[in-house]
């Protein structure tokens, strides 16, 4: 007998709860509203009970949405491991790696990788996707990348350290912050505007802001955040291979601030256990751990690995 419910219905049930109501929903699946609402709806006309209320402008789960929640995320998890492992078994069918780095690698040692990658298998097409924050989690989560390279990545995933990426507080050298008589410290930071990046994840956004600032500019990519501190517009956490140079011609300037003028970010490499047979995932990893391996040896912390 076949399930009366689709896994496309599954999803909309699972992206509802995730992100927080039917238009996000919607904008998660590329759907609209009104089919995300639709396919809920015809869930709970199979089932002959509801698995929301209507609570204001808010969709709340029943009891029974509560219970079923879990078991959801599960069959939705094992049908992505299941796609995944047909694949493993069927070489030369897809011709297509993708993966998802956050912005914080250095992009020189990015393209090191995929230039290398790309001369052992011509042809293979690469779909690289730059995320901030959570962005990468929810990618590898969704079965939409094989890879990832982010400062955290879920649990049940196999990580490797690959180094730690220096951020600094700058500013530039016009900007007032940089003349400071002294050492900032928190409060003397509130009324001047801070250039933070947006997490590019949706289900669960995190604030990079500091919280006391009063002004705060939120970009999508760390390129235009670099251009609004080097105009002068504000302060910003970037990171030293990116603004090393421009600190040194004295175009950008450190903040003078009394605690924390530096902050480290580990960068972790992930992948599906299933993907460890995976000829195209090896050697993707193989590649970035061979050129991350130079950085990392110049730095304190260990290599760590966590299942």
């Amino acid at each position: 007998m076949f399930s009366r419910i689709s896994l496309d219905q599954w999803q909309a049930f699972v992206s509802t709860v995730e992100c927080g109501g039917f238009q996000q929903a919607g904008e998660y699946m590329f759907k609209s509203q009104s089919a995300v609402s639709h396919s809920v709806n015809r869930m709970e006309t199979l089932l002959g009970q509801e698995l929301f209320l209507i609570e204001g402008r808010k969709a709340v789960l029943t009891p029974l949405g509560h219970a079923l929640l879990p078991q959801a995320k599960h069959l939705l998890g094992s049908a992505k491991k299941l796609e995944r492992l047909a694949i493993q078994y069927q070489p030369g069918l897809f011709t297509e790696h993708s993966l998802a780095v956050d912005m914080l690698f250095p992009a020189d040692v990015l393209e090191q990788a995929l230039l290398r990658f790309s001369s052992v298998l011509q042809g293979y097409r690469i779909r690289l996707y730059e995320t901030a924050l959570s962005g990468a989690c929810e990618l590898l989560e969704d079965g939409k990348v094989e890879l990832a390279i982010a400062s955290s990545l879920p649990a049940g995933y196999v990580q490797e350290f690959l180094f730690n990426v220096s951020l600094l507080c700058v500013v530039a050298s016009d900007h007032s912050l940089a003349h400071f008589n002294g050492e900032l410290n928190l409060t003397d930071m509130k009324d001047h505007r801070q250039i933070v990046v947006c997490d590019s994840g949706m289900r669960n956004s995190q604030n990079s802001s500091w919280p006391d600032t009063s002004q705060c500019w939120t970009v999508s990519n760390l390129s235009t955040a670099l251009t609004f501190v080097e105009r002068g517009l504000g302060f910003a956490w970037l990171p030293e291979h990116m603004v090393s140079e421009k600190l040194a011609s004295g175009q950008l300037c450190p903040v003078p601030l009394c605690h924390r003028r530096e902050c480290k970010v580990p960068m972790y490499m992930g992948f599906l256990e299933e993907y460890k047979l995976n000829p195209e995932v090896r050697l993707m990893t193989d590649i970035i751990r061979e050129l991350c391996q130079g950085i990392k040896s110049n730095q304190s912390e260990p290599l760590a690995l966590v299942l």
